[in-house]
């Protein structure tokens, strides 16, 4: 990723200045005659704002007059910037973030541009792009005085989009916001095993962890490694309702070949106080269904790759 913006801000720079070298070029050699550069190139009062691409894709670039003894211009950063609020008033949402992030890069103290920046990676859906941006402001020193009112604001509307986000989780507990729960039953914002796993290890409140154990648990049924997890924060906690639950979907997942694995979990969560349900599950003889019957009993939703499971 730094690789890849060191080339780009380098295709910046060339670009500007083979730009500037060809208007001082026009200049010295038509100094007596009158020149057409581009509106966007030499600013002049009363002259339409021009278009770097019009809406359907075609270049808009009316000519502006300009008298052999005008003063020689100069492309600045604050050119660009004008540059790349066309490129958002059209939906040009990638051109308009490379040339912004190269002027974040110069100038990581300026909130406008940033604020820019960050809308363009949103309206491309490119949450990476988005923390990766996030991240690096704050790691440079002096840069982004934004308060933390704004940070939060930030994080917390790239984790509406990406719920497991790591860079952002990483960030919330930085400024310290309370981290959203993600909700379960969201159809459209799946939760692998291994990230459940890095996200539970880099956050240690356990109502975030068993939520986001529960999420990947309803996603891949049968990694093991969530159930040990969801298990031991439960066990932890002294949760003996929310172990049993965990309990009755791992008996589920390992069937009646698993009888070690049982057996040792089982004994665990006895240390964890009486219950009617120790004797049930002890004497549980492998049929899948008398689990199901209990399940539904507890009000306990059983993921779609076990309800259906044979011993």
């Amino acid at each position: 990723m730094l690789l890849l913006e060191i080339v780009v801000v380098l295709l910046l720079l060339v670009e500007v200045f083979i730009r500037l070298r060809a208007r001082r070029r026009r200049l010295q050699t038509k100094s007596s005659a009158p020149v057409f550069v581009s509106a966007r190139s030499v600013p002049a009062t009363g002259v339409p704002k021009t278009l770097p691409e019009a809406p359907g894709g075609d270049a808009v670039t009316p000519s502006v007059t300009v008298t052999g003894g005008a003063e020689q211009q100069s492309l600045s950063i604050d050119d660009l910037l004008n540059e790349a609020t066309i490129y958002l008033e059209y939906g040009h949402y990638a051109q308009a973030a490379t040339v912004l992030r190269w002027y974040v890069d110069i100038n990581p103290h300026v909130t406008k541009p940033i604020n820019m920046l960050l809308d363009a990676y949103l309206a491309m859906a490119d949450i990476d792009s988005y923390a990766d941006l996030l991240e690096s402001l704050g790691e440079k020193p002096g840069a982004a005085p934004m308060d933390e009112s704004w940070w939060q604001e930030r994080v917390n509307t790239g984790l509406s989009q990406d719920p497991g986000n790591l860079e952002l989780l990483v960030l919330a507990e930085k400024v310290g916001m309370p981290i959203p729960l993600p909700q379960v039953r969201t159809p459209d914002a799946v939760m692998t095993a291994e990230m459940a796993l890095a996200l539970v290890s880099r956050n240690h409140d356990s109502a975030y962890g068993m939520a986001i154990l529960w999420r990947a648990i309803a996603h891949e049924p049968r990694r093991l490694p969530l159930y040990a997890e969801l298990l031991r924060i439960t066990y932890q906690q002294r949760r003996i309702e929310d172990y049993i639950n965990t309990l009755i979907l791992l008996f589920l997942a390992v069937g009646s070949g698993g009888k070690t694995l049982r057996e040792r979990m089982l004994r665990a969560g006895e240390d964890l106080g009486p219950h009617s349900l120790w004797n049930t599950l002890a004497q549980w003889n492998g049929d899948p269904e008398v689990l199901r019957r209990l399940a539904r009993s507890r009000h306990l939703e059983i993921p779609a790759g076990l309800s259906g499971a044979a011993a």
